[in-house]
C-alpha cells in the first residue's frame, strides 16, 4: 500500500472520467500532509496535473511546472480548481516531491482560489 507524501507528485489512477474532472491514469500533487495518509486515512487529497498549457495567465486556476519536474516529459500545469480527495488504492507510483518554490506558488494559489486571506 502506498503512503502519499505532501508535495510529491504521483502518477493516480482517475478514471472514471465524470464532467470536468480529467480521467486516465495521470501525475498528481499531494497537497494533503502526510500524517493523515500514515495514519490510516483511506484517501488524500491530491491537484491533478495538465500538459495542456493555457495560453494566458489563469493564475489562481493553474500553477506551471517545468519539463523535467519529477520526470515530467512535458511542461505541465497543477489544477488548482480541481482538488478531489482519491482512494489510496489508485495510487501508482511516486515519481518525487515538487521543488519549494512551487510548493509556495501553490499554497499563494490555493489561499487565493478559496479566498483563505
Amino acid at each position: 500500500m502506498i503512503h502519499p507524501k505532501q508535495w510529491h507528485v504521483f502518477v493516480v489512477d482517475l478514471e472514471p472520467r465524470v464532467g470536468t474532472k480529467p480521467g486516465k491514469q495521470r501525475p498528481c500533487l499531494v497537497i494533503q500532509p502526510s500524517i493523515f495518509s500514515e495514519s490510516g486515512l483511506s484517501s488524500t487529497v491530491i491537484l491533478p496535473l495538465t500538459s495542456r498549457i493555457s495560453k494566458e495567465n489563469t493564475f489562481p486556476l493553474r500553477v506551471s511546472i517545468p519539463k523535467g519536474t519529477c520526470g515530467l516529459e512535458a511542461k505541465s500545469e497543477i489544477l488548482i480548481d480541481q482538488i478531489i480527495a482519491w482512494d489510496n488504492s489508485l495510487f501508482r507510483e511516486d515519481l518525487g516531491e515538487i521543488p519549494e518554490l512551487i510548493q509556495l506558488e501553490v499554497k499563494s494559489a490555493i489561499r487565493e482560489f478559496l479566498d483563505l486571506g
